[in-house]
């Protein structure tokens, strides 16, 4: 019990040292052997904490090397949605209600932040898209490029690392979602709401941007309740 304390002691003490010296990812950090010394510890207690850390994505440790600071970590945000997923705690309504709160910001700091080159890309792709109307297969392989894009250019890497680690779940709703469209109207729909966000950015209006991010969430919202609409029915 007194070696887990003192681990615990040691890697708060790393959490202090990165934030207070501002360091960045790919900074090295004090040596096992140095940090020892500092805390008047042993070996194994270092080692117990850098490893501790290392688990929750902040440090990365190798044999005989200094741990170095890592870049935000995609993975805990992601394990937690696929865990949820795995036990009934969640379902894609739920992960799309947390996708359209991220992604409105997304779009909305993309339109703000965007570079030219982005906005050529969005342009491209939104016509991709629009070639795309009516194929789910299709349209749903260029809309998570389609997506990533604009997180990218909101240039917020807390944002960007939160949708990059849960890509596959988000890939998972997107299909999902273009798979219960049916009909000429909700490919229309779907479409629309594709154009607005992409000449949002594009324009460097992020009101309308976030809007049509708002919207393109509420038609996925709509088609899945009514799937579920039916599945009662039935």
């Amino acid at each position: 019990m007194r070696q887990v304390r003192v681990s615990d002691q040691v890697a708060d003490y790393i959490v202090r040292l990165i934030a207070e010296e501002a360091l960045e990812a790919g900074d090295v950090l004090p040596s096992e052997g140095e940090l020892a010394r500092r805390f008047e510890v042993s070996r194994p207690a270092v080692r117990e904490a850098t490893h501790a850390l290392a688990g929750r994505g902040l440090i990365a440790v190798s044999s005989g090397r200094s741990p170095v600071v890592l870049p935000l970590a995609q993975g805990p945000f992601a394990d937690l949605m696929n865990h949820g997923l795995a036990i009934g705690q969640l379902d894609m309504l739920h992960v799309i209600d947390v996708r359209r709160g991220l992604e409105e910001v997304a779009a909305e700091l993309a339109a703000l932040h965007r570079t030219e080159e982005q906005a050529a890309r969005i342009s491209v792709l939104a016509e991709q898209l629009r070639a795309a109307h009516g194929d789910a297969d299709a349209f749903w392989r260029l809309d998570l490029l389609f997506h990533q894009l604009l997180a990218a250019a909101s240039h917020n890497h807390l944002l960007l690392s939160l949708l990059a680690g849960i890509g596959d779940v988000i890939s998972r709703s997107s299909q999902a979602g273009l798979m219960l469209a049916s009909g000429a109207e909700d490919w229309d729909t779907i479409l629309r709401v594709h154009q607005d966000i992409a000449s949002g950015v594009v324009d460097r209006d992020p009101s309308r941007a976030r809007a049509g991010m708002g919207a393109h969430f509420v038609s996925a919202i709509g088609r899945f309740e009514r799937m579920a609409t039916q599945n009662k029915k039935g």
